[in-house]
């Protein structure tokens, strides 16, 4: 397999929802390439420099900003379905909180973790940074969209020097949506795809993805750009997710999109009112009828972004991972 990218990063990054997947993924990578990180979640973890905080209300933790070379924002709700209210507070008020206090402690450089799903769910193949985002009537995809009119707009006033990243679909170990998630509904053979399963999902595997924002923290090309990060490839969800049932010795049924979204949603609605989490919303059916994938042309000419983890090599990982963790046998 081929080596990862190994460019010199800055000395000082602060992570913002530093205990997420993604985030604890990216800490380890830019310690092994001499970077000090710290960060702030809403749980402390003193032992990885991690402070307790809200990015809504960064003043009791604003001072941890100071000598930082680079923010990156990954803190946000992920989630179909919470109220919008509540998705707008984080995830677009928190983003533009967490500018002012990065650019109030003389931070040069903004990294913003948004999504793919800024696209919305009806969008060409092969959808590149040049299109248009879309807002869609959902929360967490109409919030990723304001988010990023926050950083673009203090980037456009000279006021911070910017990036925006949008990953695909994050999975590998560990990946609560992606893998964590899927095994447990497979596990209650309630795991069902609209579309017959022909949907495209686009993976993005959670070390590929690290390189990629490491590139991307590294170059003065990437100021003031936005990058698509992905494994460079759409699949038919019926293969993603018979992957992980192949692996779980389980099943995944389809239906058509209407009986789907019909099903699911209605059982969603049921296990919310009784304090149960449930993703089953008309998003999740959106994001899994999907018709095409994203290009990452942009990221490879300009960052050299090579994602290296295959398919068949990360179910082999999330294998290994979910059967240490019992999530199969």
């Amino acid at each position: 397999m081929s080596t990862r990218p190994a460019p010199k990063v800055p000395g000082r990054v602060f992570i913002t929802g530093a205990n997420g997947f993604i985030a604890r993924s990216l800490a380890a990578r830019l310690r092994e390439l001499g970077a000090r990180v710290t960060g702030v979640d809403l749980t402390a973890s003193p032992s990885d420099g991690v402070v307790v905080g809200s990015t809504v209300n960064p003043a009791p933790w604003a001072e941890q900003l100071t000598d930082v070379d680079v923010v990156v924002h990954t803190a946000a709700i992920v989630s179909n379905a919470a109220p919008l209210d509540t998705a707008w507070e984080v995830n677009v008020l928190g983003t533009q909180r967490v500018l002012r206090a990065a650019i109030a402690a003389g931070v040069t450089r903004f990294v913003h973790v948004s999504s793919i799903a800024a696209y919305g769910f009806d969008f060409a193949d092969g959808v590149d940074e040049t299109d248009p985002v879309r807002v869609s009537g959902y929360s967490y995809v109409d919030t990723k969209v304001n988010s990023e009119h926050v950083v673009l707009a203090a980037d456009a006033a000279g006021e911070i020097a910017t990036t925006i990243i949008r990953p695909g679909d994050v999975w590998g170990p560990a990946s609560r949506p992606w893998t964590i998630i899927p095994l447990e509904m497979i596990a209650k053979g309630q795991m069902i795809l609209p579309a017959h399963g022909r949907g495209v999902f686009s993976p993005a595997h959670v070390d590929n993805l690290v390189d990629g924002m490491v590139l991307a923290i590294a170059s003065e090309r990437a100021v003031g750009q936005i990058f698509n990060l992905t494994d460079g490839f759409g699949i038919p969800c019926s293969d993603y997710f018979g992957r992980l049932a192949a692996m779980a010795g389980g099943k995944v049924r389809t239906l058509p999109t209407p009986a789907a979204l019909a099903l699911t949603t209605s059982l969603g609605a049921v296990q919310r009112r009784l304090g149960m989490e449930s993703e089953l919303t008309p998003a999740t059916i959106g994001m899994l009828t999907r018709r095409g994938t994203y290009s990452i042309e942009k990221a490879r000419t300009v960052l050299g972004y090579q994602p290296i983890v295959s398919l068949d090599d990360g179910m082999t990982r999330v294998a290994q991972w979910a059967r240490g963790q019992g999530l199969i046998g």
